[in-house]
């Protein structure tokens, strides 16, 4: 269930962007540009290359179960002792894109993370917590390598399909002091979550398909990562599939506004149970599992005497959520970011 305050903001942005869209109406270009939640929503034409500089705010707070919340007294065990209360992802992302020839753009994308776990040890495996204490982890995560092909183009119509590698640049062997229980502190390995990599290679896929009804930008996009093998943990992260239909409408020439409905399901990894610390909740490999339906208004502005550069904002919130065993919740995301095509 939403809170009060998120059933606001929610509402409060849709109406902005609705209001927008229909009062201000638009005297722009034909293509509105697509929602900053979209990975490779389009093909470069020959020649061209895009720089962008992404960053991202994941705020996970509290335990669900299913569809509904759970206290972290309840989520407890005698052998589950360690529970996240709190969990903050903020990601920076370098994507470099060029179209070497008129059918082929390449894209690659360089991102770097930073994780802060704030957490409660049960250690009577319930009832009273004991120590509250915060973990932290940063570094380059997974690179990934892609080509976007421009597979269709009728009339406003345009249909283009991706495939890629994710390579296993970031780490699963983060560690961080945690409090051993007779007033010291001990190091240990974080459990997944707090993780920047997976160690696995994964295929990465997808496709966008856009269009514009008399200035009115609308799209279809699907993307999907499958993992291969198993890291030196024996373990691999647990595929993906996400998928969002969006719309979006020019304000001025160098203002417009988009309304994005998203849904993504995380499979749960797959292996033995060394991703982390046996007593904690991230430990268990189902606890990944989990489908999300998000909705998430956008603006994208033009930056004034600098051609083919803007700035991009979206902000998401979570409207269902539906987790396999107990996990910790998402709360909402932010994505900005800056992206000069030449």
């Amino acid at each position: 269930m939403l809170c009060p305050a998120h059933v606001q903001s929610i509402a409060a942005s849709v109406a902005l962007v609705v209001a927008v869209m229909s009062v201000l109406g638009s005297d722009a270009h034909a293509r509105p540009a697509a929602p900053m939640g979209l990975d490779y929503d389009s093909a470069l034409t020959e020649g061209q290359w895009k720089l962008s500089y992404i960053y991202q705010r994941f705020d996970r707070k509290g335990l669900r179960r299913g569809t509904h919340k759970e206290k972290a007294s309840d989520a407890a065990t005698a052998d589950l002792t360690q529970i996240p209360t709190e969990l903050r992802t903020d990601v920076h992302t370098i994507e470099i894109h060029h179209a070497p020839f008129e059918r082929l753009t390449v894209a690659i994308k360089i991102p770097v993370i930073n994780h802060k776990m704030k957490q409660r040890d049960f250690p009577a495996g319930g009832g009273a917590g004991g120590d509250r204490y915060t973990t932290e982890s940063s570094g380059v995560g997974d690179i990934e390598v892609v080509g976007v092909v421009p597979f269709m183009e009728k009339g406003e119509e345009k249909l283009d399909v991706h495939l890629g590698f994710r390579f296993p640049s970031g780490e699963i062997s983060e560690r961080d002091d945690v409090p051993d229980g007779m007033g010291g502190d001990t190091r240990v390995l974080l459990p997944r979550s707090m993780q920047t990599g997976s160690r696995t290679v994964a295929v990465v896929t997808g496709l966008s398909y856009r269009g514009d009804w008399e200035g009115l930008g609308w799209g279809v996009h699907g993307t999907g990562s499958i993992g291969f093998g198993e890291n030196h943990r024996d373990y691999r992260a647990g595929n993906q599939v996400e998928f969002s239909g969006w719309l979006a409408h020019d304000v001025t020439s160098w203002l417009s506004g988009s309304f994005r409905l998203g849904f993504d399901y995380q499979v749960r990894s797959r292996g033995k149970r060394r991703a982390g610390p046996e007593n904690h909740l991230d430990s268990f490999r189902n606890t990944t599992e989990r489908k999300v339906l998000e909705v998430a208004p956008g603006v994208s502005v033009g930056v004034p005497g600098f051609e083919g550069q803007r700035v991009r904002f979206e902000a998401a919130w979570p409207v269902y959520q539906d987790a396999h065993a107990t996990q910790i919740d998402r709360d909402w995301n932010l994505t900005a970011g800056w992206d000069w095509v030449f």
